[in-house]
Order: C-alpha cells, then sequence, then structure tokens
C-alpha cells in the first residue's frame, strides 16, 4: 500500500497536488534509505531539482526548445487559414441574406478604417480548415458533457469574440470566436514586416500560445512592436478615435498570453514598465465606460474582454508579491488595484442588463485580484481588505446587493444542448461570479495566514449582516445552498462567517433548509459542480456548528452512519479527512456510528500515506489530518480496546502516521557525528506544515503514543531503542527549541506548548522506568546526550513551560544528570549560557510550592557539587544566597515542612563546604543560619539527620574562623552516636573526628567523645562504623589532653586485642584499611608518642 501511495503521488496529474522534491524524501516508502550528498563548505547548495535557471541560460534554453522544436507545416497552414478567412469575409460582405447582415453592413460603415468583423462559419460547400477542426472540437466537447462527463475548466486566457451587447445580432457563432486555436509567434517566423502587420492588425480574437516568452521579451524588435501598437491604438481609444483602434486587439492578446506564461519577473516586470502597464489598461477601461462613441463601436465587447483578460493577467504576476517584487513593482501593484476598485464599484453600482458580461468579467478580474494579495504580506493585506470595508465599500455592497436580487437568467450558449445547460458555461454566469468574488474576500487561503486577520474582519461584517432578521442575505444564500453553481462558494462564505460569529452558528442550526441542504449534500442527494470540494466544505460547515454549539443540530444524530460509510468507502483523501473531523465532533457528543475496525484502519492509512490535497482550513484552524487523529484517538482510547490497540501498534498504520508527522514537521535530515562538518553552522529547521498537523492535532498523536506504550510498554521500547529510529527522532526534535518558537508563534501553539512537551517527556521517560538491558540502554543515552535532550529540558522549563509543570520535565533532566556525566555537563554549560535566566528559573522553582520539584531540583544540585569542579558551584552559592545575599533561600529550604526537601538541602549544603569558604563565612556571619544546620541533627526524620552530620561534618573539616563556632554542635554529634542507622553514625563519627584539629578538645572531654569512641571502634556491629571511629581517634589523639585520656583509658591494649581476636572480618573477608588505622593508632598511643 505504502508503494501504490508512492506511485500514486509521483503520477498525479495536478503538478501543484504532485508529489515532489524534496517532500518525497519524507514518504514512508524511501523515508530514510536515500542519501543526499552535498558539496562540503557549501551552506545552500542547490540541486538541479530545485534551483531556477538565471535568466541568461533561460534564454539559451528557450532558444534551444525553439531550435530543436518540429516546424512542420504549421507556417503554411497558418498564412492558408488567414486567407481562407478574408476571403470568406469578403463574399459575405456582398450577401444580401437578411436583416442582420445589413445591421453588419451599417455598422461597417460607421467607422470608416475598420475592418468588419468576419463571421467564420464552416459551410457544407466550402469548410475553413480551422474553423472545422474548431467546430468539431466544440461537437466533440458538447457531446462528452451531455453523456455525463463534467467539461473540463476554461483555458487561461482564452479570449472569444464578443461584440457589444446592445446589438446580439452581431455577436458571431461559438465557431468564429475561436477562428485560430493558437498561434506560435517563436515557430511560425514571420519573414518579412508584412506578416508581422497581418499578425497584429487581424480582427478575428486569435487565444496566443507562446512557447518561449523569455527569448520574446529579450529581443527589441517584438517589444516595441507589442509596444508602439498599445500605445498607438491605445492612444486613439484615449483621444475617442476609434478608427484603426481596433488593432488594439491582437496586441493585447498576445500580451495577455505574454503576462500569463512569462515566469521570470525581471525582464517581465521591465517590459510593463515601458509598455506604461497597467495605467494605460486601467485609463482604458475607465474612458471606455466614459465615452460613447467607443460603445458603440461593434468591436466594443471584444476590447472589453480582451482588456479585462490582460489586467487579470496582470494581477496575476508574481511580481506583485512582496516576496518576489522587483524594483517598485509592490507599489505599482497596490495603486492599479486601488484605481481598479474605484471602476469596480462605480460599474456595481450602477444596475444595467447591457453589461453583464462586463460585470462577470471585472468580478472574475476582482477574484484574482483578491489571490495575489492573499499572497503578500500583512500590510499590504490589511490595507487591502480593509478598504473594502471604507474607501471601497461599493464594492462590497454591491456584491450583497448582487445576491439578494432575483437571480439573473442563464443564457444558452450556441451548440449547446437545449435540455440542459453546461456547467463550464453557467460557472462565467454573473450570480457564479458574484458568490466566487464574495468568496474570495472572506475564506482564509491555506498556508496565507498574513491575510487571515484582514478577512476576519470581512467575515465579521458578512456574519452581522447574515445575523440581522431584516436583512435579506441569509434566506438569499440559503436558498443558493442547492444551486448546482452557487453552492460552493456560498458554502465558503458562510464556512467563514460561522468562524466568526457564534450567532450566526444559532441561527444557522435553526434554520431547517440549511440543515436539509448541507444532509442532502453530504448524502449525494444534491448534484452540484464540483461535487467533491463542496461535500468537504459542507462537512468541515457541519463540524464547526458542532463545535461551536457543543450540540447536535436537529436531524444530525440520525447522520453517523452515513459519514462513517463516506469515510470508510471514499478514496478521495480531503473527504476522507472531513469526513474524520465530523465523525470526531459526533464521537464526543455521544452519537454512536458503527466502524469495522479493518474498514476504518484501512481508510487511515490510505488518508496518511496519499497526498494530501489541502483545499480549506478545517474547523478552529485544525490541520488537515487534526481530525483523524482526534478520531483514532477516540477509537482506540475506548474501554476494551486493548486488543485493538496492540494490533494498530504493530500494523503498517503506526509506521506510516509517524512518517506522515515527520513530514508535517518537515523533519530535517540527522547527520552522524562522522558526516558532519564542525565548521559549518546547522541549518535553521523550516517551520513546520501547520496545514497539515495543527498543534492540536500533535497533542493528539502524542496522547495516542502515550496511551499506546502504556498499554504496550515494550513497544515503545524497541521504537526508542532503536537508534535513529523516526519515533525517536521525531521526540528529540519536539524538545529543540527552534521547534517550540515556532510552536510557540503557531495558531493556538501556546495553548497546548505543554501537553506536546509533557507528552514528550513521558515518552522518554519510559526507559527509565522499565528494565532494559544494560547495553541497550547506554545506547539510549548516548542517544540523548547526542541531541543534547538535558540542555533542551532545561530551556523548556526556563522559557516555555509554567512553573506548575515543569516537575516532569525536571525529573527527566534530573535521571539524566545522575546517570550520564556529559548530560551534567550540558546542564551546567546551559546555565552558564543564560546565567540570569537559569537562576531565575531555579529561585522561583526552589521556593515554589512542589515538594516533589523542590527535591529533584536539590538532588540535580547536590550531585553537580559533588561530582564537578568548583568553578561551576557559583551559580548554587548564587541561588542559596539570594539576590540580597541574605540567605533567604538556604534559610527556607532548611526550615520546609517537607522531610525530603530538608534532607536534600542538607545534602547540597555538605557538598558546598567541603569546596565553598564563602559558605563557610556565611554561617559564621549570617545570624542564625549555624543554628538551622545544627538544628537537623536533632530531627525526627533519619534521612534529615544524616544529610544534617554530613553537612556538619563537611563544614568541620579545616573549619578555620568557623571552628569555635562549631562547639554547638558537640551535643547533638555525640547524641548521634547512639542512632540506630549505621549511616549516622559513621556521620556523627566523622564529624567528630573533624572537630578535634579545631581546638575543641575540651569540649569533647565533657562529653566523653573519646571514650564513645573507643567502645565504638570496638563494639559497633557495622564494619564502616568501626573504620570512620579508628580514623576520627587517630584525628583527635593530636589533641594532648584526649592523646593523655586515650592511654589512660588502655586504647592501645583494647585495641590490640581486637586486632588479634580478628574482630575486624566480615565473613572472612580482611578489612586492610580498618586493620592499618588500628595499627597506626596502636602505634601512635605507645608512650614512646606520649606527650
Amino acid at each position: 500500500m505504502i508503494m501504490k501511495s508512492f506511485l500514486q503521488g509521483l503520477l498525479t496529474k495536478d503538478p501543484r497536488q504532485r508529489l515532489s522534491w524534496p517532500d518525497l524524501l519524507h514518504h514512508p516508502f524511501i523515508a530514510g534509505r536515500v542519501t543526499i550528498i552535498t558539496e562540503p563548505g557549501v551552506s545552500d547548495l542547490g540541486t538541479p531539482f530545485t534551483s531556477h535557471l538565471p535568466p541568461e541560460l533561460q534564454v539559451l534554453k528557450d532558444q534551444q526548445v525553439h531550435r530543436l522544436a518540429p516546424k512542420g507545416n504549421r507556417s503554411r497552414i497558418l498564412r492558408l487559414a488567414c486567407k481562407r478567412m478574408a476571403e470568406e469575409a469578403k463574399r459575405k460582405k456582398h450577401q444580401n441574406t437578411g436583416p442582420a447582415l445589413e445591421q453588419e453592413d451599417r455598422n461597417s460603415k460607421m467607422a470608416s478604417g475598420t475592418a468588419p468583423l468576419p463571421r467564420l462559419r464552416a459551410t457544407p460547400q466550402e469548410p475553413g480548415l480551422i474553423a472545422g477542426i474548431l467546430a468539431s472540437e466544440m461537437k466533440s466537447s458538447w457531446a462528452e458533457w451531455g453523456a455525463g462527463e463534467t467539461p473540463p475548466a476554461p483555458r487561461e486566457n482564452q479570449i472569444t469574440q464578443d461584440c457589444e451587447q446592445a446589438d446580439p445580432e452581431l455577436r458571431p457563432e461559438v465557431v468564429g470566436q475561436q477562428s485560430i486555436d493558437a498561434v506560435d509567434l517563436e515557430n511560425e517566423e514571420p519573414d518579412s514586416d508584412d506578416e508581422w502587420q497581418h499578425l497584429l492588425e487581424t480582427g478575428e480574437p486569435v487565444p496566443i500560445q507562446l512557447k518561449a516568452p523569455l527569448t520574446l521579451l529579450c529581443n527589441p524588435d517584438f517589444c516595441q512592436r507589442i509596444q508602439g501598437q498599445l500605445h498607438e491604438a491605445g492612444g486613439q481609444i484615449l483621444k475617442d478615435v476609434p478608427e484603426d483602434a481596433s488593432h488594439i486587439l491582437p496586441a493585447l492578446r498576445v500580451l495577455s498570453s505574454l503576462l500569463s506564461s512569462c515566469s521570470n519577473s525581471v525582464p517581465l516586470y521591465s517590459f510593463c514598465r515601458e509598455a506604461g502597464l497597467p495605467g494605460l489598461l486601467l485609463s482604458l477601461l475607465r474612458h471606455s465606460q466614459e465615452s460613447n462613441s467607443i460603445q458603440q463601436q461593434c468591436w466594443y465587447g471584444t476590447f472589453l474582454r480582451d482588456l479585462m483578460a490582460v489586467i487579470q493577467a496582470y494581477f496575476a504576476c508574481t511580481f506583485n508579491l512582496e516576496r518576489s517584487q522587483t524594483g517598485d513593482s509592490l507599489q505599482v501593484f497596490q495603486e492599479a488595484a486601488n484605481l481598479f476598485l474605484d471602476q469596480l464599484g462605480k460599474l456595481l453600482a450602477q444596475p444595467d442588463d447591457s453589461k453583464q458580461t462586463l460585470w462577470r468579467d471585472s468580478l472574475m478580474c476582482f477574484t484574482v485580484l483578491c489571490e495575489a494579495m492573499d499572497g503578500n504580506s500583512w500590510t499590504v493585506s490589511k490595507a487591502f481588505y480593509s478598504s473594502l470595508l471604507t474607501t471601497q465599500r461599493a464594492v462590497l455592497d454591491g456584491l450583497l446587493h448582487g445576491l439578494t436580487v432575483p437571480q439573473l437568467s442563464f443564457h444558452t450558449p450556441p451548440g449547446a444542448p437545449q435540455v440542459s445547460q453546461p456547467l463550464r458555461e453557467q460557472s462565467e454566469d454573473l450570480p457564479g461570479a458574484m458568490s466566487s468574488a464574495l468568496a474570495a474576500i472572506c475564506t482564509a487561503p491555506v498556508g496565507l495566514p498574513s491575510c487571515w486577520e484582514a478577512k476576519e474582519q470581512i467575515s465579521r461584517h458578512l456574519a452581522n449582516q447574515l445575523s440581522e432578521d431584516s436583512n435579506q442575505l441569509r434566506p438569499s444564500l440559503i436558498s443558493g445552498l442547492q444551486h448546482p453553481i452557487l453552492c460552493l462558494h456560498l458554502l465558503k462564505v458562510l464556512y467563514s462567517c460561522c468562524h466568526i460569529s457564534e450567532r450566526l452558528c444559532h441561527l444557522l442550526g435553526q434554520e431547517p433548509l440549511a440543515l436539509e441542504s448541507l444532509l442532502m449534500l453530504v448524502q449525494g442527494k444534491v448534484k452540484v459542480m464540483d461535487w467533491e470540494e463542496s461535500t468537504e466544505v459542507a462537512l468541515y460547515l457541519l463540524s464547526l456548528l458542532v463545535l461551536q454549539l457543543q450540540d447536535l443540530p436537529p436531524g444530525m444524530e440520525k447522520l453517523g452512519n452515513e459519514i462513517a460509510t463516506l469515510f470508510t468507502h471514499s478514496h478521495i483523501v480531503s473527504l476522507v479527512s472531513a469526513a474524520a473531523c465530523l465523525l470526531g465532533q459526533l464521537g464526543q457528543q455521544g452519537v454512536t456510528f458503527d466502524l469495522q475496525s479493518v474498514e476504518w484502519i484501512a481508510a487511515a492509512s490510505h488518508a496518511l500515506s496519499a497526498p494530501a490535497e489541502v483545499r480549506l482550513i478545517p474547523p478552529g484552524r485544525c490541520g488537515f489530518y487534526d481530525g483523524l487523529l482526534i478520531l483514532l484517538l477516540q477509537l482506540l482510547t475506548q474501554p476494551g480496546k486493548g486488543s485493538l490497540l496492540r494490533d494498530v501498534a504493530d500494523s503498517e498504520i503506526w509506521t506510516v502516521l509517524w512518517h506522515r508527522f515527520s513530514m508535517a514537521l518537515r523533519l530535517p535530515e540527522e547527520v552522524s557525528p562522522q558526516e558532519e562538518e564542525p565548521s559549518l553552522s546547522r541549518p535553521q529547521s523550516p517551520e513546520p506544515d501547520w496545514t497539515l498537523i495543527s498543534p492540536q492535532g500533535m497533542a493528539a498523536l502524542l496522547n495516542l503514543a502515550v496511551a499506546t506504550f502504556t498499554q504496550e510498554p515494550q513497544l515503545c521500547l524497541s521504537h526508542l531503542l532503536q537508534r535513529g529510529s523516526i519515533l525517536m527522532s521525531t521526540l528529540k526534535h519536539l524538545l529543540s527549541p527552534s521547534f517550540l518558537r515556532q510552536l510557540g508563534r503557531a495558531p493556538q501553539g501556546a495553548e497546548f506548548l505543554p501537553v506536546v512537551v509533557l507528552s514528550v517527556c513521558q515518552l522518554l521517560c519510559f526507559p527509565f522506568a522499565l528494565d532494559v538491558d544494560a547495553d541497550l540502554f547506554r545506547g539510549v543515552l548516548a542517544d540523548f546526550v547526542d541531541s543534547e535532550v538535558a540542555a533542551h529540558l532545561l530551556q523548556v522549563c526556563c522559557h516555555h513551560l509554567p512553573l506548575p509543570q515543569v516537575e516532569l520535565p525536571v525529573s527527566l533532566l534530573t535521571r539524566l544528570a545522575l546517570t550520564d556525566l556529559t548530560s551534567l555537563n550540558q546542564f551546567v554549560n546551559t546555565v552558564a549560557a543564560s546565567p540570569r535566566t537559569v537562576i531565575s528559573f531555579l529561585s522561583v522553582a526552589l521556593l515554589g510550592d512542589q515538594p516533589l520539584l523542590t527535591s529533584d531540583l536539590l538532588s540535580l544540585l547536590a550531585h553537580t557539587a559533588r561530582v564537578l569542579s568548583p568553578s561551576h558551584l557559583s551559580f548554587i552559592q548564587e541561588l542559596l544566597a539570594g539576590s540580597d545575599e541574605s540567605y533567604r533561600p538556604l534559610r527556607s529550604l532548611l526550615g520546609h515542612p517537607e522531610h525530603s526537601v530538608r534532607a536534600r538541602t542538607y545534602g547540597l549544603l555538605g557538598h558546598l563546604l567541603q569546596h565553598s569558604m564563602a559558605l563557610r563565612g556565611a554561617l559564621q556571619s549570617q545570624a542564625g543560619l549555624l543554628n538551622l544546620l545544627l538544628l537537623g541533627l536533632g530531627d525526627k526524620d533519619p534521612a534529615v539527620r544524616r544529610s544534617a552530620s554530613f553537612a556538619v561534618g563537611n563544614a568541620a573539616y579545616q573549619a578555620g574562623p568557623l571552628g569555635p563556632a562549631l562547639a554547638a554542635a558537640v551535643p547533638g554529634m555525640t547524641q548521634l552516636l547512639e542512632d540506630p542507622q549505621a549511616g549516622i553514625r559513621r556521620n556523627a563519627v566523622s564529624a567528630l573526628g573533624n572537630l578535634g584539629p579545631e581546638g575543641l578538645g575540651a569540649e569533647l572531654l565533657q562529653y566523653q567523645v573519646p571514650q564513645r569512641l573507643l567502645e565504638m571502634a570496638c563494639g559497633d556491629p557495622q564494619l564502616n562504623v568501626k573504620e570512620a571511629a579508628l580514623i576520627a581517634l587517630r584525628s583527635l589523639r593530636q589533641e594532648p589532653c584526649i592523646h593523655q585520656v586515650l592511654v589512660s583509658l588502655g586504647a592501645s591494649e583494647r585495641l590490640a586485642m581486637l586486632s588479634l581476636g580478628n574482630q575486624l572480618l566480615v565473613h572472612s573477608s580482611p578489612r586492610p584499611a580498618s586493620a592499618r588505622h588500628c595499627r597506626k593508632l596502636i602505634h601512635l598511643l605507645r608512650p614512646t608518642h606520649s606527650t
């Protein structure tokens, strides 16, 4: 199935939807199996798949294509066709066949110097060559449509003959409108000026198709001829001199094709500027609407259509976009857009049935203008759409008024079957153009968020009008939902407005006709053009209603099984995704539907593996796959679905799901340490494709992974323990700072960021929570270290998570640091890189009301102080001292109500006091701080007593000026010698041994410390305590008074008996260190060493 979806993506006919480079690298079929070799030392090396040729090479390429193209006899055919056209026109001019031709002759005489418009009809006696071909093609297309096939979309920039509406008899037949199918200027190779002149002066509308437009733009002769023809004929029109003004028509057609087919914006815009575009075009449009003499010409209708086609092609040029502007093209584009809106507003404000064609063409041009504005920046699009509510309000009012009046009649094109009207022609009619234009100004385009805010203002205005009971707009739009042409555009308008207005959602939920139309459309009972897209919008609109209302509109409770059938049986990915979105909403409202696991797993696999065609933003700004992921989460987390969850986790869909997720994330390719170039900086990771999976969809997928791995933990290990697996790569990327910044900027990203981070941490905790082979576990740690997970976890806590949600990441960070030294170094380096930010976070977290969080941080800091050199510990000292160096944080931690926090605080102090002279000084100078330290010696919790005795012992080691103050510790330490826990006794013994050299002999003798230590050295059941007591006695004997006491106690004899009695053996295992200490102490206590 994966291979089939890969081939299907490569063979997709539409190039915009075709699986292309480099996205195909992420397809599950080849993901991870293709190596892209780039040249070292080049940070951004293009490839033949991604690099555009420079203009000079493009010109050479076009010339080569022109040179190698087969010539055939097309030039001869063109001349023959033109000759027959002229002969036929001359013959018909002298025939008097009825009133129509008499009217044509009169119009010809009125416009002196203007050639009459000949009708190109293929008669049985002498069929025209080109006309016969076109008639055959037109007949074939009508026949195919009549057989039930949808006719193809009209070819872009195909201009047809249309004389003035006031004289319909002058309108040529369809065959005459397409006299020559296409003229290839490059391959025709006109050999003389006469042929050029004939080409430019022909009166017939000729659809020009340029095969090498860049070559033509680089030809000065061509540019001068076209520009000269435009200025000469255009100047005559502006001066109301219609003689020979019709010569502008072929120039307009060539210009239209040139603007549509040339992809190099630099020479194209230069040509437009030299030709005075678009100013000349808009001046001609304005003047043609004001001049009666021009409107009386028989070529006026054709001129308007050709002119609108050129303006439309100009608005569609890429140099109008800010990201690819050329010179002042963007400013010129904005000025032209304002001038066009002025003309459009005046046109829509003047109801005139004779101008329906101009209205339609102008609205189609306006739709293209909106598409160009959508691709521009926030500033440009906002200015444009805001003007529709202010200075250009006439345009919006005209559109709304046009949709509230009775629908205009549809005209049957010549040659069309009378039983039904072709959808292709209907789509060009005025109501369809109006609804399309209205949808263009309020529908948020996929992947272009810069214009969303501006379009929301338009949608809010429309929603307010649709919510008014006295306004006829809502009934008009609802009544058009079953119209074969208007349905799709009106659905988009309602969908956009419902996103903004909850009140409108309530009103639509109470409209029986609206719900009936939507349900019938989903059920396939309404025949509309573009049924697939219309059904998709209807499904999303129903989902939005349920989401906004948090309830089911009437009749939807019975729709579950039909939507389920659409979900499992449709092969159209966009419909499957929309159906899944609605099923998820229905499931949350308690609607039951019958879904067989085999069917929905196959449907989900197909939807995830096939190329995605995103045409509309799902409800709530969700991603294309969000509804499917939420539905999968619902289906797999229902009670009693454990076996199904296991089957899904073992199936192909699980792999496809994570590959699709990585594609949406645009996961960068991992580079092994051997291949990585140290001199090259890592490229910035690309922005995720939020149109495929939004932050909400990511949260749903990760929740599904947590539920799956909780049910099947060994499956989690099989993925996480596999180094370089798609799951591990994805999870590590989700913690990277670059991705989290992108997630925070995404719509609703800040809301779902904590869910994403916590879910990732849960998944990464699995190797620590399960029994894992040591070698495999080291591999996981190595993977974490290479990806700097420890550093990323700290950055996540500092920058992205609120304090109540940092407990799990800090716990994982602590576990990594305690397990791996490199991870600990990454933690310290991150602190050093951003000391203010990190210390601020740690200070707040340490003093918070989360005991587990505080305990984990204290363990992390204590391990840092224990393992690393003193040069890395200054930030810990700063944390404990506080900003004012009053040691308020340390006092608060030492007095914390939780014993685990107190124990870890004393442990941290114990490690710091080994190195920090500043902390020893603080214990001496800060009032009450030493008393808090000594208070832990009598704590009820044994863990606290153990840590406190450890801290006091390290404070006594080389105490210096602090030594006399530590005399207060002797009573507490002496009591700990009788503690039931061996660790506490050992720490107390060591601490008392450290106090001896500090001149505290008298205090030690007062509490009979030498006697107690001697007894412990000879009789404590724990060997480590005995060893500590021997070491302490060696230290204390340096005090003369204590030495004398030990001699008087007969310590040498007792220790000798201990040594001879072999009481320092445990399980027949000798203790060399203890024996050595014992012998040394016996030697030191001999009379020769007495003082």
